[in-house]
Order: C-alpha cells, then structure tokens, then sequence
C-alpha cells in the first residue's frame, strides 16, 4: 500500500507538472503580443511588473520589500512576490506547490530537484536567453568553467542560475594556546602529538580548577563532529575523489583504522562523551565554562570567541593551527568552500515573459547588482571608501553581522542565484581568523578532493540515488557510532559490515556518481 501511495504521488506530481507546462500561455516574448520592448542599461522591462516566486525561508528573512529587492526593482523595473509560504517543512511545501500546478514565473530551490523538473519540461532551457539577452551571466559563465559544468545537465541545457560562493577556506583546526603554554607544550604537528596534547588536557587539568572536567576534543555538529578526526587516519565519513575517482570512505580499508582509533580516543574521555547530543550550542558550553580544549570548525565564528568571552575566561587563547600530518604523513584540511552551495534559481515554463526574467537574473551579476547583493545598500548598510564597499559601524558591531545583513537588507540570501564576494566576510572577521585562513591557503593545506562538484543526473540516476543512499547513509550512520561508543568492536564486525554495504549496492551507487563525475569533466 505504501509504494502504491508513493506511486500515486510521483505520478500526481508529473500530472500536475505536465498540465502546468502544457496550459500555459505561450511566452508572451516569444509571440511579441505584449512583451516590453528592448531594454538598455539593467532595466529589464519599461514598466514595473511583479515577478510571482517560490522562494521557501523557514527563518522568514527573505521579503520581497528588504531594501535590495526594492533597489533591484528601481533599476530593473521587476519586483518579487513570494508565493511560497513560511514555516513548515521546505519538501513538503515544494511538492505542494508543484502538485498544485499553480507553478510561479521563478522557482528557487535545490538545483538537484529543480533539474529534476526540468527533466519532466516545467522549465525554461536557459542556454539561448542567457546568450542573446543576459550578457554578464553569460560573461561569468565564460570566465567560470566550474560553474558552467556543474550547471549543465546531462541533455547539455542550463536550467538554473545558482548560488556561487567566493572564497576558498571555511574550516580549520583549533586548540587552546592558553592550556599548551600553561603544561609547556607544543602545538601538535602530526596525529600521535595531537592525541599527546589531548591526553594532557584531560589528565594535567590546564584550567587550574582541581577537577578531572576538561574536555579535550569536542564539535558542535552531532552527524560530522567525531568523523572530522577520520582524515588524520586518511578515512573520510562521506563521498570523495581519490585517484580521479569517485570513492565512499566508510566503505575503504582506512575507515576501519580510523573509525578504531576515534573508539580510542572516546572510550578514554578525550573525545566529548556527549559529542552525538550537545549540538550547536557546544562551543558556548565548553569554551564558556573553560573546559573545552580543542576543536575543528569554521575560522570566523570559532575566533570570535576570544574576544566575546573575554570576560568570562581572560586567559582564553583559542587559535587555529596547521591539520596534524596524518599517520601517512599528509597535512591536508577537507574543508574547502564550494563554489556551489546547492541551491539556485530557475525559470518556470509558465513564465510569459523568459526573457524579462533572464534580463532580471542578469542584473545580479553586474558590478552594481553584485555589490548590492553581498553588502546591502549604499548609504545604509555601507559606505564606498578608496573605491571599495565597506560596511558602517552599526553592521559591523552586530554580533551576528551575517542575520543582520540577512534580516534588515536582504543581503547574502544564499538561495539566489548571484556571486558572492568574498571582502563581504573579510570585513567581519577577526585578525585571528584571518591569519588561519592566510596560513591555510599560503600552505595549501586545502584540498579539493572532499568536496564533490555539484553533479547533475539523469531521472533515471537521480531516481536510483534516492533510492539508495538513504539507506546506506542510514546504515553506516548508526554502525559508526555504535562503534565509536563501545556498542560493539570494529575489528571484529567490520568485514560484515562491509558485506552489509554490499547488499546496499554501495557499488552501483558508486558507478553512478561516476557516470556523472566523468560528465561533468568532459564538459
């Protein structure tokens, strides 16, 4: 009965999105019954008109009327309607308004799905408006490869505009500088000096208050935060590339080794022994209360809390250093930031007029549309200084200056397709930060290899991934922390469990993200 109901609703689905796209009125560009005439300059109609968008926000930032929607909609002549609604869950809503065919002229969401519809025609191919009538989209995409590769789907049309991030750093190592000069050490260089360090936070009591209370590693992420050790066995918990190949870590002979030596360190408390629980609040906690030693995070908001804590812990001396070299010997940090995100922007078939929307989607990535998406309003949020934007005083002493911008400006709302600059974030982040960051990036320590490009697939592939991930992610979630805590041995269960993924079909998996990895690089 349930694959019977599943059925129905795929098929209701398509229904609905067939009849979306064949009841529409014919592109009123295309016909030239109404449609504005060439525009110069950013306009992208000679008269205001509203563009109806589904655009979901649980947080309830994005408003079509922040001030860089109405800037937008002054020089291009096009203002938003969201139709989507707020609060709720995100799939659900998209499937409804999918289901309901009432599909409005932009849709944005996760590329993945939006090519999926694409695939079923409730979108307009992209690849001849953004050559005739998008000229600096189109620049971007000439100058950007990547970009265009990933975007590119296997029938070789562009659906969708996406989100592009800038930068290339995101995380890195962190470790208690206050407590290594305190107990005369070093920081650690390799993974055997590293577990030494956390065996001296845990048993030399470097917080000076006579209690056995230090945590020595501890992450705020309750899926990843025990798996970010792995890379300093060579393991890896997800999907990446090695030897040009698309590999699953738990699925190799390392995850065994690493997977065994996390155990370790848990079963021996120099792990945070509510690693799985404590959640996005632990930094706070531990770092508040003076306990917690080391971690590996993101370099902005990890730093900050030199200075926000100052108060409660003067001694706190939290600062990045270099990935301890792997028991091969490699330094590497997998935390590099991907160009894309996931989410972008698309044209819905039922749109009358493509081409006003594309010339609206080409307005974000001129100068002027990019500045005002990643820094607000001039004037208001930011100031031009020596030719460059720069944020005001009262942005810059928010404490969250990301929400802000997100919450009062509309700026950075990731789920647009534009090309994100970087300064934005250069601005906000601490000189502790930034030196984390130049150490990263002058040493190459990041590598590319754990960040797959965003691929796209056939239905059929995309069909099949669905299908079986889920459980394999499933599977070796709940396996791996078993093991972590002690529920069961690694060495003596691990050639079943890799039996186990076997009958998943982790294989086919496997052969499928490849087909389209070896796509994306002939493109």
């Amino acid at each position: 009965m349930k694959k019977r109901m599943m059925a129905f609703t795929s098929l209701l689905l398509c229904t609905a999105l067939v009849s979306a796209c064949t009841k529409s009125e014919p592109p009123m560009s295309k016909q030239g019954e109404a449609a504005p005439a060439p525009t110069s300059g950013s306009q992208a109609s000679t008269s205001p008109v509203t563009l109806k968008i589904f655009y979901f926000d649980a947080s309830g930032n994005f408003k079509a009327d922040l001030p860089i929607f109405k800037k937008a909609a002054e020089k291009t002549n096009v203002s938003l309607s969201n139709v989507a609604p707020t609060g709720g869950d995100e799939k659900q809503a998209y499937n409804l308004m999918l289901a309901s065919g009432d599909i409005p002229d932009l849709i944005s969401y996760k590329l993945g799905d939006l090519n999926a519809i694409a695939a079923q025609g409730a979108l307009q191919p992209l690849n001849e408006l953004i050559d005739k009538h998008a000229p600096n989209l189109k620049k971007f995409l000439e100058q950007r490869s990547d970009v265009r590769q990933a975007i590119t789907s296997p029938d070789g049309k562009i659906y969708t505009v996406p989100f592009v991030a800038d930068g290339k750093a995101t995380t890195g190592w962190f470790i208690r500088k206050d407590w290594l000069d305190k107990l005369g050490l070093q920081a650690p260089k390799t993974v055997d000096e590293y577990y030494q360090v956390l065996k001296a936070f845990k048993e030399k009591d470097p917080n000076g208050n006579g209690k056995p209370d230090e945590v020595p590693y501890f992450n705020r992420y309750t899926d990843t935060g025990a798996y970010q050790l792995l890379p300093l066995w060579d393991a890896y918990h997800t999907l990446y590339i090695k030897d040009n190949k698309i590999v699953f870590g738990p699925y190799e002979e390392q995850y065994k080794t690493g997977i065994a030596n996390i155990a370790k360190w848990y079963k021996e408390g120099l792990i945070d022994q509510e690693i799985y629980t404590r959640g996005g609040k632990t930094r706070d906690i531990l770092l508040a209360n003076n306990i917690g030693g080391s971690t590996h995070d993101w370099f902005a908001s990890t730093s900050n809390y030199n200075t926000s804590l100052k108060k409660d812990v003067p001694d706190l001396n939290f600062i990045p250093v270099a990935p301890p070299a792997s028991t091969s010997g490699k330094v590497v940090e997998p935390g590099l930031r991907a160009a894309l995100s996931g989410n972008g922007w698309a044209i819905s078939a039922k749109t009358k007029d493509p081409v006003m929307a594309i010339k609206y989607f080409d307005y974000w990535f001129t100068e002027e549309g990019r500045r005002l998406w990643n820094f607000g309003v001039e004037g208001q949020s930011y100031t031009m200084v020596n030719g460059k934007p720069t944020f005001t005083e009262q942005v810059l002493s928010q404490p969250n200056v990301l929400g802000h911008l997100q919450q009062v400006y509309g700026a950075q709302s990731s789920s647009m397709g534009v090309w994100q600059d970087f300064s934005y974030e250069e601005q906000w982040t601490n000189k502790i930060a930034l030196a984390g960051i130049k150490e990263y990036q002058d040493n190459n320590y990041i590598s590319s290899n754990y960040t797959l490009p965003t691929l796209t697939f056939t239905e059929s592939e995309q069909k099949r991934i669905n299908e079986l991930k889920p459980s394999i992610d499933t599977y070796v979630t709940e396996v791996s922390q078993k093991w972590v805590m002690g529920g069961e041995g690694v060495d003596a269960n691990f050639a079943s469990y890799i039996d186990q993924l076997k009958k998943k079909n982790v294989d086919e998996l496997l052969k499928t993200y490849q087909a389209a990895y070896d796509r994306y690089k002939s493109k």
